[in-house]
């Protein structure tokens, strides 16, 4: 078994290539980015943080504290109020629920159009349904258990500050806390990020290949996880150096369109060639671990759609190929 990150690129080039430009048809890019966005309504997401001057710090931290204490009076004291922040909570709950839904579904759309090399969406979505489903729900497990531990690592660093009665007591347990908590949120954001690569890059694939659940397919990866780790994580590494230049390269496109390539649907069509060759290429280097893997091959003997065979014992022992 030998193991590559050029020849996989290479091949997910040419089959881009071949989808999207030979010949350029409009209608197919419109579909294949249509699915493409609903593979990505709920892979979306920001995020920031800013530090303060600490030389002050006391008096921002009281000011803030009783703004806040304020707030959560005016909203706890009056039943209406209180009554539209749930109904608000929970409607945007419904909302990212139902998106992640969609998307789940979206994502085994597009691999079904990437690896068959045509446009459809009404077809797989409905033959898919199953796969889509088992998705989701891996999916929000997931999302709720990372909450859980960011949620937890946020009370161990405000709780001990606000038990603190001292001005310089409340510093120090402050300073402490945001380190401490700043590490774990580090820690925690990386492995999240590990396994939702894994879970695009890989796992869904073999999902799709086998008709397996997500759980299934989880148990179908880790014998091969554990047992080439260092391609994993290698592979983890490149597609973060690329993601880096993908975000300069939106980045420079964006100040010469005026932005319009962040419009939703629009942006995602416009760089529906990335999002293709991005799909093609870790199906293509999960294909060099074992030729049961390789979903192309799988299709081009089988060009129907058709319920994939179970994994071979060879397979699911993650045994090395002769």
């Amino acid at each position: 078994m030998q193991i590559s990150f050029v020849e996989p690129l290479s091949r997910a080039w040419e089959r881009m290539r071949r989808m999207l430009f030979a010949p350029f048809e409009l209608g197919r890019w419109l579909v294949l980015g249509f699915s493409a966005w609903l593979a990505r309504l709920a892979s979306g997401g920001g995020g920031g943080g800013l530090i303060g001057d600490t030389s002050d710090g006391g008096d921002h931290l009281s000011g803030l504290s009783s703004k806040l204490g304020g707030l959560a009076d005016a909203v706890t004291n009056h039943p209406v109020w209180m009554a539209l922040a749930l109904v608000g909570a929970v409607i945007a709950v419904a909302i990212l629920i139902a998106l992640l839904w969609v998307s789940s579904r979206g994502k085994l759309v597009f691999l079904d159009n990437v690896v068959q090399e045509r446009a459809a969406i009404v077809e797989p979505w409905q033959r898919l349904g199953r796969l889509g489903n088992s998705l989701f729900w891996w999916r929000l497990g997931f999302a709720a258990i990372v909450l859980a531990l960011v949620l937890a690592v946020l009370a161990a660093v405000v709780l001990p500050a606000a038990a603190a009665s001292l001005l310089d007591t409340l510093r120090g347990l402050s300073i402490a806390a945001i380190l401490l908590g700043a590490l774990a949120l580090a820690v925690i954001a990386m492995a999240a990020l590990f396994i939702v690569l894994l879970l695009e890059g890989f796992v869904i694939p073999i999902m799709y290949r086998f008709d397996l659940s997500a759980m299934a397919a989880w148990r179908t990866l880790l014998p091969w996880l554990k047992r080439f780790p260092g391609w994993f994580i290698a592979y983890a590494v490149v597609i973060f150096f690329a993601a880096i230049a993908f975000q300069l390269m939106v980045l420079i496109m964006c100040l010469f369109t005026c932005c319009i390539i962040l419009i939703p649907y629009v942006g995602t069509v416009i760089l529906l060639p990335v999002w293709v060759l991005y799909r093609s290429y870790s199906v293509e280097f999960l294909a060099q671990f074992h030729p049961d893997f390789d979903l192309f091959e799988a299709a081009a003997l089988e060009p129907a759609p058709a319920e994939p065979g179970e994994p071979s014992r060879e397979l699911d022992s993650g045994g090395e190929v002769g």
